[in-house]
């Protein structure tokens, strides 16, 4: 078997994009991955057309081969546009080969150690402004059976939060603990944008509001200040988004930070990688929350990875608030039940693209803008 030809689809995701990724052999197995990054499509489309061009003829059965070639023989091995390029298209051929033995990838992985995982929700917040808008936005997820929420509350705050910042975002945490009730676990996502003395002060004001976790107080970057709010904070940190490979998470694990890490299946260069960062992760004892902003692709190659991991504790999803059209991308839709997202069954994957669905929404080209004017967590929940 060998690959014949490889293409990118790009895909309007409502508030972001999707990047796929379509492998072709000849012998007719089509296998798909995702790449999408976002704010960043026409960099990691480029990517994956640079990485082709050493893969076409091969068989793309060759995965730890293939990624040799991808990282070792290609100098430049790291970083969010080369990683996610890597993603997809090791997506792609874990679901070729998947397809070509009629078995799923996780039967590959030495088996799935469950069925479903309890899943968080995310995005349902976005558009809320007010203690109050937050407070009533946890209905619709209360309502899809989650029993665990994530959300941003910082607004534009940046690197030295003001009191007035601090009050605001605190008040909308209080405010969603009161809608929510003690029984469901909250996370927040500070997306890395504090100095060390707002992030010290901030967790301090969150004490008393029982948070399943802080994500990216600081920049992931700042072990030695990571390590201080592990010190004096009495919160989980937990972070991952930004860590790209098995190297990256190595300095997390042996620093001793964090007891739960959010590796991306896109970003660290797909299945394989997801799945040996969650066996250095149950060596230092630390839980899995695997990452999951994208498309459906990556949901369904995540779930492949961490139905065969013991230490996996929880899920993110993007849902029940996506781009409507979400579950007619892929078939069989990737079910969530009572907060619970089901693991594909089927071969490869366990999912397929329509590709009718995806060029009936083409990619809008748009920026993150994450703490400016336009940014996403600001944007309305209808398309």
């Amino acid at each position: 078997m060998k690959i014949s030809a490889i293409e990118t689809l790009f895909v309007d995701g409502f508030y972001r994009n999707f990047v796929f990724v379509k492998m072709m052999t000849d012998q007719g197995i089509v296998g798909w991955g995702e790449c999408s990054l976002e704010g960043k499509e026409s960099a990691v489309r480029g990517a994956v057309q640079d990485y082709a061009r050493d893969l076409m003829g091969r068989d793309p059965r060759s995965i730890e081969e293939h990624l040799r070639t991808m990282t070792r023989d290609s100098f430049w091995m790291n970083g969010p546009v080369l990683r996610s390029a890597m993603g997809g298209l090791e997506m792609a051929m874990w679901d070729i080969l998947g397809k070509s033995l009629g078995v799923s990838i996780h039967t590959l992985l030495g088996g799935r150690l469950r069925d479903e995982v309890e899943a968080y929700s995310n995005a349902w917040y976005f558009g809320a402004k007010t203690p109050a808008d937050f407070a009533a936005a946890t209905e619709l997820p209360l309502s899809a059976g989650y029993r665990a929420l994530k959300f941003d509350p910082f607004g534009k705050a940046g690197f030295v939060q003001s009191t007035a910042e601090l009050q605001e975002g605190v008040a909308k945490v209080a405010a969603v603990r009161t809608a929510v009730g003690p029984d469901v676990q909250i996370g927040l996502d500070a997306h890395g944008r504090f100095g060390l003395m707002s992030a010290l002060r901030l967790l301090r004001e969150l004490e008393p509001y029982d948070l399943f976790f802080v994500e990216e107080p600081l920049h992931p970057d700042d072990t030695e200040g990571l390590a201080q709010l592990t010190r004096h904070s009495a919160i989980p940190i937990v972070l991952g988004e930004r860590l790209y490979s098995r190297w990256d998470y190595r300095r997390v694990f042996e620093s001793g930070l964090v007891s739960l890490v959010q590796p991306d299946a896109i970003h660290v260069g797909g299945i394989l990688e997801l799945r040996k960062i969650g066996a250095m992760a149950e060596v230092y004892s630390v839980g899995i929350a695997a990452h999951n902003a994208a498309g459906p692709i990556s949901t369904a190659a995540t779930l492949q990875a961490v139905a065969t991991m013991p230490n996996v504790q929880i899920q993110e999803m993007f849902a029940p608030q996506d781009a409507p059209w979400r579950d007619d991308l892929a078939h069989p839709p990737i079910a969530v039940s009572d907060g619970k997202v089901q693991v594909p069954q089927g071969p490869g994957l366990g999912i397929e693209l329509d590709e009718h669905v995806a060029h009936a929404h083409p990619g809008q080209p748009r920026s993150l803008a994450m703490h400016s004017e336009g940014s996403i967590l600001e944007m309305s929940r209808e398309p």
